[in-house]
């Protein structure tokens, strides 16, 4: 499974690595850059940014290393080379001051679960929308002004599914809380 985050401790030299790559100007530049496009190659990126190419490999290689960007897929040059397409890794960077093991497990298991929640909350809301609108076309066809004019409420089905979803959640950490008491 491809994970959507980066969780780093500040006492991890990972963090170090990842705040100078993301302080760094070039980076920015190509991060900006990519995030305009679907995908990018090395020298597409150094044409359009005016930076040398050693240097575009270079800060491209910083931000593979900390998961900031990734391989889309490659193509063969003229020279039988393989030539990658770069694009943008979209991932949250979640920086903790002080974590444990026990904390970074514990947000490793539930962030996956909250963006399944986030999801299936738009599913639901794409579905559920659908449905209304289908209903609002065979209403108007078959049902009187009158009937239509006072108009039929539908719950907001993927907001209920959202809210239950998060109350499953934080029901999860209070019962962890009181099994460690």
């Amino acid at each position: 499974m491809k994970e959507s985050f980066v969780l780093v401790s500040l006492k991890e030299e990972k963090t170090k690595k990842l705040s100078k790559a993301i302080s760094n100007e070039t980076c920015r530049k190509i991060l900006n850059f990519l995030s305009d496009k679907d995908y990018a190659t090395e020298t597409q990126i150094s044409n359009e940014l005016g930076v040398p190419i050693s240097t575009v490999h270079y800060n491209l290689k910083a931000l593979l290393d900390n998961g900031l960007v990734e391989v889309e897929e490659f193509h063969y040059s003229k020279k039988g080379r393989e030539v990658d397409h770069y694009k943008i890794a979209n991932k949250f960077i979640i920086i903790a001051p002080k974590i444990s093991e026990k904390i970074y497990d514990k947000l490793k298991r539930i962030l996956p679960v909250l963006l399944i929640a986030l999801g299936t909350s738009g599913v639901i809301h794409l579905f559920a929308s659908q449905r209304v609108a289908f209903a609002g076309i065979k209403a108007a066809e078959e049902i009187t002004t009158e009937v239509v004019e006072t108009g039929v409420a539908y719950p907001n089905l993927a907001l209920w599914f959202l809210f239950g979803s998060l109350f499953a959640i934080v029901l999860y950490f209070i019962i962890d809380l009181v099994r460690k008491k």
